[in-house]
């Protein structure tokens, strides 16, 4: 009997080995230190990088040469998403693909064919879903000076449209970047940075509160603009009088939303929490996320309602974000994102792309399509109306603006997330723009105009 078990253990070991493999051998290829990486570009020509559009983002000439976008802006644009020759952006797809790009999953029958014929042997091309020029706009438009993401998704499709991280580099001159470490140009922040996410976690509350608390169309709570929970206080900079749930999410109440929490309890806002993919290791195929976090120990009546409006110590990507928003689109389902779009052998045939997870279930249907009405109204009527688009789309979103400190000495971070509910243009958002204030006057805007150009370009 043990020495079947013993075989059991032995056989799911393997089966875990394989899976992880398949899944995700890429991230152990891709370590910028593996000597086999720099061992593989003295001999195999390293494939092109194009976006969804065709345009060619990188490529490698005639002398063996990494070369890049002849357009600076454009460089910079797609920067952290393209990544470097020399691997500094350990995530960018010239890294993180060379799995693809450097031959390594190159059949026998290819290398045996490229040997016969005496053809230097040539990595995979790779088409990303991303587009360039949505890109370039968004870089062109973000607040100057200013750090942060943009995060553009296909909801339909799953498709990342783009990924912005602000400030950039040109990895033509990474040794600039280097030279300004402070600037943190080398980090894709739509994916790796962690960031109080503000009332845009409101989402999160409200839908724990639709799941789990009873009579919320009854729901009424008097802001005074001022909410005492434990040894401290929460506090509006003045009182909404008051307010139904409806309400305090479309004027985006602070002290309503931590007198729900009280009613919620860690508990039952951490399972919501978790479940909407807060403490998840998103092990997607085709990115690095990094993973978001909401605090599940039970501690104060004051950590819980700071926790409730996305203070405290609740940490999200942009990234992160953007799902969410897109889960509402969807119904309540959350996908992964994808960033390879179709990659190409150099005989001319298609890879099968990397394999990905289905949809999860992370809300009810009925609660996806209330917090939808909700949005709506915000974008409508609240605090999110500068992210509102003419010509009969509709947008649903959250503000947010995050506090960056705890004595209100550095301006706030402003966030906005949200989508269009049209189905000819299933767009999904996230905007965040570091120490740059309101999020409904900061951030929306920046949405508003992203998602116009989107538009406009028939993404």
């Amino acid at each position: 009997m043990l020495v079947l078990l013993m075989l059991a253990v032995f056989a799911l070991m393997i089966a875990y080995f394989c899976y992880s493999v398949y899944f995700y051998g890429g991230r152990w290829v891709a370590n910028p230190h593996n000597p086999r990486i720099s061992s593989q570009k003295q001999s195999v020509i390293m494939g092109a990088v194009r976006d969804r559009d065709g345009t060619v983002l990188a490529y490698t000439d005639e002398r063996g040469e990494r070369r890049y976008h002849g357009s600076r802006d454009t460089r910079r644009a797609v920067s952290q998403v393209v990544g470097d020759s020399g691997g500094k952006v350990s995530t960018g797809v010239d890294t993180f693909h060379a799995q693809y790009m450097l031959g390594f999953r190159s059949s026998v029958f290819e290398r045996v064919m490229d040997a016969v014929t005496g053809t230097p042997q040539r990595g995979d091309d790779i088409r990303l879903t991303i587009s360039e020029r949505l890109s370039r706009y968004i870089s062109e438009e973000f607040p100057e000076g200013k750090r942060g993401a943009v995060v553009v998704l296909n909801y339909k499709t799953h498709e990342i449209l783009s990924m912005v991280s602000m400030p950039q580099f040109d990895p033509t001159d990474v040794g600039a970047a280097l030279s300004d470490e402070a600037a943190g140009a080398l980090i894709n922040r739509a994916t790796q940075g962690l960031y109080p996410p503000g009332s845009t976690f409101k989402i999160v509350t409200l839908a724990s509160a639709l799941e789990n608390l009873p009579d919320m169309d009854d729901f009424a709570f008097n802001c005074t603009g001022y909410y005492p929970v434990g040894n401290y206080s929460v506090t509006e900079s003045a009182g909404h009088g008051i307010q139904s749930l409806s309400d305090a999410f479309a004027n985006s109440c602070n002290t309503t939303f931590a007198a729900l929490s009280q009613d919620l309890g860690y508990e039952m806002l951490g399972e919501t929490a978790e479940r909407l993919g807060f403490n998840e290791n998103f092990m997607f195929g085709d990115l690095i996320v990094y993973n978001s976090s909401y605090p599940i120990d039970d501690l104060s009546a004051e950590d819980l309602a700071w926790s409730s409006i996305g203070q405290g110590r609740v940490l999200a990507t942009p990234m992160h974000m953007a799902l969410i928003a897109s889960a509402i689109a969807n119904g309540g389902v959350m996908n992964e994102p994808h960033l390879l779009a179709e990659i190409t052998t150099a005989q001319g045939g298609t890879r099968q792309l990397p394999g990905s997870f289905d949809g999860v279930r992370v809300m009810e249907s009925h609660v996806a399509q209330r917090l939808e009405k909700e949005m709506i109204r915000v974008v409508k009527s609240g605090t999110g109306r500068r992210a509102a688009l003419s010509n009969g789309y509709v947008v649903a979103g959250k503000t947010g603006s995050a506090e960056a400190s705890n004595d209100k000495t550095i301006e706030t971070h402003a966030w906005f997330v949200g989508y269009i509910t049209n189905d000819n243009a299933p767009y999904a958002i996230c905007v965040l723009v570091e120490n740059g204030g309101s999020g409904g006057g900061v951030a929306a805007p920046l949405a508003r105009k992203t998602l116009q150009k989107a538009i406009n370009l028939g993404l």
